[in-house]
């Protein structure tokens, strides 16, 4: 199997982080390089011994720099082949070896999630895999062969270094939460780059979230806006049409937005989703 480099991106979460590091130390193969980038600090990151972890903090104004992340810690890796992998994920201790098998120039390669409705102890897959859902919308999604590139989802991917680099990686002017997974999406759906599943897996450690997403309410939107111009749709739509319904913007035929108020804080309380996913 050919060396490979993870990388991953956080900011709090350290139990996450330190489940995720575990689950990463448990697999069949190892990384030759791990590479972490906060977007708050280092503080309280103790990454386990039998990993060669990098820590890297970014320097950026915006509180969430999503993108500019992703591309530092791809920049900063030591091998050809990277996986990332969000930081609320366990992956599976065979994870690596099946998607390096299949990696090559021409694809990029994923995995399914499962939900975990809580944030457990340990990074121990095997004890925690039975306690976690599926996502409806993805488990019927085929193997082994391309699936639509809309289908992409940072939350696990792998790459080769030089496919990343010649997509262009993330486009940093979307900033903050929104669109810039699709936007990727789009780059190397250009390039004739194609999508695939293996049978595998990562648990998603449970967060809380709202859905919709209002508390990202701001960066959505003017992230949608960037998309629209770049590529002439409207992304997040499930999304925006939740936002015009709720009274906060109005979107016309020719899909600009106009926003008609800022949620609420009722607003807000009451889109915090008990879902796993």
């Amino acid at each position: 199997m050919p060396e490979f480099s993870i990388v991953t991106i956080v900011k709090g979460r350290r139990k996450q982080l330190a489940n995720l590091l575990q689950s990463v130390q448990a697999s069949t193969l190892l990384p030759y390089d791990v590479q972490v980038v906060c977007m708050d600090n280092a503080d309280e990151i103790m990454p386990p011994s039998g990993l060669n972890v990098s820590i890297h903090v970014i320097d950026d104004s915006h509180k969430l720099p999503l993108a500019a992340a992703r591309n530092a810690g791809i920049k900063a890796t030591k091998t050809g082949n990277i996986i990332f992998i969000d930081v609320d994920c366990i992956v599976s201790p065979t994870l690596f070896e099946n998607m390096l098998a299949q990696l090559q120039p021409q694809n990029i390669i994923t995995a399914y999630p499962l939900y975990l409705p809580f944030v457990p102890e340990t990074g121990n897959y095997a004890a925690l895999k039975h306690e976690a859902v599926s996502h409806p919308a993805r488990e019927h999604l085929p193997v082994g062969e391309p699936v639509e590139h809309l289908q992409f989802w940072s939350l696990i991917f792998g790459i080769q270094k030089q496919t990343f680099e010649n997509i262009g990686g993330f486009d940093e002017s979307f900033l903050g939460y929104g669109a810039e997974d699709t936007d990727f999406a789009m780059m190397f759906n250009q390039q004739g780059i194609k999508l695939f599943f293996v049978q595998n897996y990562v648990l998603h450690q449970y967060h809380d979230k709202h859905d919709p997403p209002l508390n990202y309410f701001d960066s959505i939107i003017e992230n949608a806006m960037r998309y629209r111009q770049k590529w002439n749709i409207l992304p997040m739509q499930r999304w925006l049409k939740a936002f015009q319904k709720m009274g906060l913007i109005k979107m016309d035929q020719a899909d600009n937005i106009t926003i008609v108020q800022k949620p609420t804080d009722e607003q807000l309380r009451g889109s915090i989703s008990q879902n796993p996913y």
